[in-house]
């Protein structure tokens, strides 16, 4: 049984849907005994319920939004929405869960389009699903474009363990046993050519214990481990390997999407990301599109500039000039560590790993709430929320860490929806300087302050 005390490192699962698909059924047939005893672990809100659920010797917290109460209309009310966003801010695997006997409904193309802009991997679960005349009218939903799906029926169990399967693979899982244990899953990703192999291999061949070389369900993707000791602790570096990916015979347009592509299906996985560069070519499209890629998912970052030998004419000045180059090309990442080295001689390789287990370790880093207190009142007397035209100036009441690895954070704001982006960037950057978080993916929630309701929850 997992310690409640580790449960904020686990991974989320997020049950999404209108009501009476089913949703809490299937919330009680995975969590079984757990269910509503964890309503009080960090990262919890009174909004949602929250289970744990262990499946094959891995563990994950599930999110049921059961308390959902959509109107028999098209549009969903504001509220729910709210839940919405809420569960799918903080799930790494959204699950949205239809009714086979009641069909597609409008209710239901809403939630598919809403959770859709999280980027997040998406299963639909036709629910209800029990017979063959059920089975056989589930082509309806194939309208909401939802490539993955799984027909189960959670009142007898159908189905169910194929599902369970399909969320362990689509989450960078840490074992039930290994939960609290150092595991870090790093993305190596980049344009083909830039010296990912090498890479790939330089660690391998210079580490002396490969744990284990996994071939993945992405064609040209494996992984493989390697365990490392740093100070009088042990970590598993669980290397997740686009180095496989070739350039199709196609226009250039083909073989940029191809890239991104299984570089996306990496980066989801990761807990860091190494971006690798060629120091002796210039920053593409390319490269810019794979960043958006790790600002949207919020991970952790590393920029790796490989193939710094063949750089010439440096001088000892060539590492801040490339610094401030790579800065300018990507104004919003200044927070990443870079790396200079050279995956073929091995310069500086061993480096790169010590960097690794340092952004690891503040990843882990807990803060507790008064210091949070403390850094948000000094950031509301250096620089308020910013008023908009046609809106009210928000204000915020409290501040609150969430979860670690990765480090989210929420904010309580009157008016969550007059916080500009420009803001959250703001106390996200002050946070990665005060708790010098660097190189750390930072996840930052908004919610809506309710003084009733803290009023209620202090009795």
């Amino acid at each position: 049984m997992t310690d409640f005390k580790q449960l904020k490192y686990l991974p989320k699962v997020a049950l999404i849907g209108r009501t009476n698909v089913g949703k809490s059924t299937i919330f009680n047939k995975f969590t079984e005994t757990s269910r509503a005893i964890i309503s009080d672990i960090p990262g919890t809100t009174r909004d949602l319920n929250y289970g744990l659920c262990e499946w094959d010797n891995k563990a994950f917290v599930l999110i049921d939004t059961a308390g959902l109460d959509v109107s028999t209309e098209k549009k969903i009310d504001q509220e729910s929405i709210r839940f919405v966003e809420k569960a799918a801010h903080e799930a790494d695997v959204l699950l949205l869960v239809v009714d086979a006997k009641s069909g597609l409904l409008p209710q239901d193309k809403e939630y598919a389009k809403q959770i859709k802009k999280y980027n997040k991997p998406i299963v639909l679960v036709i629910n209800k699903a029990d017979g063959h005349k059920d089975l056989s009218e589930t082509a309806e939903f194939e309208k909401l474009g939802i490539e993955q799906n799984e027909k189960i029926s959670a009142a007898s169990g159908a189905g169910t363990g194929d599902l369970l399967d399909k969320v362990i693979k689509l989450i960078p899982m840490k074992s039930v046993q290994a939960v609290g244990k150092n595991i870090i899953n790093v993305a190596i990703v980049g344009k083909p050519n830039v010296g990912k192999s090498s890479l790939i291999n330089k660690i391998a061949g210079e580490e002396r214990s490969i744990v284990s070389e996994v071939a993945h369900t992405t064609r040209d993707t494996k992984d493989f481990a390697i365990e490392v000791e740093f100070g009088d602790k042990k970590a598993t570096l669980n290397f997740v390997d686009t180095a496989g990916i070739r350039k199709k015979r196609k226009i250039d347009d083909e073989i940029e999407k191809e890239s991104v592509k299984q570089s996306i299906n990496a980066i989801y996985r990761a807990d860091i990301v190494l971006l690798v560069i060629d120091a002796s070519k210039e920053i593409t499209a390319q490269d810019k599109s794979i960043t958006k890629e790790i600002l949207d998912t919020n991970k952790s970052l590393i920029f790796v500039v490989n193939k710094w030998d063949l750089v010439e004419d440096k001088d000892e000045h060539a590492d801040k000039k490339y610094l401030d180059f790579l800065h300018k090309s990507f104004p919003y990442l200044t927070w990443a560590p870079v790396v200079f080295l050279s995956a073929k001689t091995g310069f500086k390789v061993q480096r790169l790993i010590n960097v690794v287990l340092e952004v690891f370790e503040k990843q882990c880093l807990e803060i507790s709430d008064k210091s949070l207190d403390n850094l948000l009142s000094y950031l509301i007397k250096k620089q308020t929320p910013r008023k908009t035209k046609g809106t009210k100036r928000p204000y915020i009441y409290a501040m609150k860490q969430v979860r670690v690895n990765p480090q989210a954070f929420e904010i309580e704001v009157d008016q969550p929806k007059n916080i500009h982006f420009s803001y959250i960037r703001f106390i996200k950057n002050k946070l990665r300087d005060k708790y010098d978080l660097i190189g750390v993916g930072i996840k930052l929630y908004t919610i809506l302050y309710k003084p009733e309701k803290k009023k209620d929850y202090k009795k």
